[in-house]
């Protein structure tokens, strides 16, 4: 379930960032902009993010387990750029941007790491030496 919560708020983000990126580029072909390679790279960095997240979100809804750092780490980082936005006045941007990487973070620190890998044994007991495969070299008694 918290893997079902963290998925589509991860691809708002990714719509989001992408809709930014297009807006920007677009911007930069408009007239009234000082920098115009600032204004199209800014753009791009919004495209690349935006994939990359919406990356995360394939990997999240299919409950990869190599999904999970690298999208606690992106949501972590929107957390200082919510806060400078709230600092600036920018309630709206700066609140979502503090609240919903917070509900991803906690989804998935609930999801407690996708649930147990294949090799690991259902029952939650370690196993004993003697159910170990034996190391090279190494005879069985």
């Amino acid at each position: 379930m918290p893997a079902r919560i963290a998925s589509p708020l991860l691809a708002l983000e990714a719509l989001t960032l992408l809709a930014l990126g297009v807006l920007q580029v677009l911007r930069g072909f408009g007239s009234g902009i000082d920098d115009v390679t600032r204004a199209e790279m800014g753009g791009l960095l919004a495209l690349l993010g935006g994939a990359g997240v919406a990356a995360l979100a394939i990997g999240v809804l299919r409950r990869s387990g190599s999904f999970r750092s690298p999208t606690l780490v992106v949501q972590l980082l929107c957390l200082p750029v919510g806060w400078g936005l709230i600092q600036a006045g920018e309630y709206t941007c700066g609140v979502a941007l503090i609240v919903v990487p917070l509900v991803i973070v906690v989804a998935l620190l609930a999801a407690a790491g996708f649930g147990p890998s294949e090799q690991d044994d259902p029952s939650g007991t370690p196993p004993r030496a003697d159910d170990l495969p034996p190391r090279p070299g190494q005879r069985r008694p």
